[in-house]
């Protein structure tokens, strides 16, 4: 398969995906120390029905940029690469970019452009748009400017309440809808990947994504782009950085070498990143 026709044929089929972030370990140990070095963010994307890998996500994103995303994560930029890893292809595929911009509250809310890097044209966008009464929704947007499709959850769910690995306490779930005709068209889940990362990273979650009915392989890019969007926005601080937990209780020295097999200091894309990793 060569061109934009080889994620098209890898998507077309997939009815239910699960993308996972992988842990950094530089990351998790600098938080637990109370300041977090923000790492480029990696993702996994399966077929959650087969488990085959189809796609890798690294951030590009360059160090002294990337620290920036703690202080001011509206404005600061960040870029992300998606690359083919189906059958051990590794070769990238699309492009996130959110440029640099000045937002404040419902001014100029945040938002990124999907690229397709074969065909050398725009895909998509996702953004945040300004809610009343604290609910969460995101907009897509086709490769023209129109809105197609929306994501939207409640504020007052558990998940994004009370966070923890447990029960409903480890999911936050968004609905998927047509823009036009409010039809439902899929859902979306993050969840906690479990109690060790989330002792470690709580900032490493699962996003569980369900497309109800017959899908252009487009708009499922569009998804994962927005899930990943959803992560960078929204649950993408370690809350150990906070000093909202104390790992240390649990045996910190110990359990954090148990971190290695699915942890990383190499922020460079690799497909081999994810050989195993659940």
């Amino acid at each position: 398969m060569a061109g934009n026709d080889a994620w098209m044929e890898i998507l077309a089929p997939r009815q239910n995906l699960m993308i996972k972030e992988k842990v950094n370990l530089i990351e998790a140990a600098s938080a637990l120390m109370g300041t977090e070095i923000e790492m480029g963010n990696k993702y996994a994307v399966k077929d959650k029905d087969t488990g085959e890998s189809l796609f890798y996500a690294a951030e590009s994103t360059d160090c002294c940029t990337r620290q920036c995303q703690t202080v001011c994560p509206d404005c600061a930029p960040w870029n992300l690469d998606i690359m083919l890893a189906y059958n051990g292809e590794n070769r990238k595929v699309f492009k996130m970019e959110k440029e640099w911009s000045l937002a404040c509250c419902c001014f100029n809310r945040p938002s990124v452009t999907i690229f397709d890097v074969d065909a050398g044209t725009e895909t998509g966008a996702v953004r945040q748009p300004c809610t009343l009464c604290g609910n969460l929704k995101f907009e897509v947007d086709d490769p023209e400017g129109n809105e197609i499709l929306e994501a939207n959850g409640s504020c007052c769910q558990l998940g994004l309440c009370l966070p923890l690995p447990c029960g409903p306490c480890s999911e936050v779930h968004f609905d998927i809808s047509d823009s036009d005709s409010g039809e439902p068209r899929g859902s979306m889940t993050k969840s906690v990947p479990g109690c060790l990362k989330f002792l470690f990273a709580s900032d490493v979650d699962n996003y569980e994504i369900n497309f109800f009915e017959s899908w252009s392989p487009r708009d499922k890019a569009l998804m994962v782009a927005l899930a990943i969007f959803m992560d960078f926005r929204l649950f993408n601080t370690n809350r150990n950085a906070d000093g909202d937990t104390d790992p240390t209780d649990f045996g910190a020295e110990e359990q954090l070498q148990s971190l290695g097999s699915v942890a990383t200091t190499d922020i460079s894309p690799q497909p081999n990143d994810f050989d195993g990793y659940n």
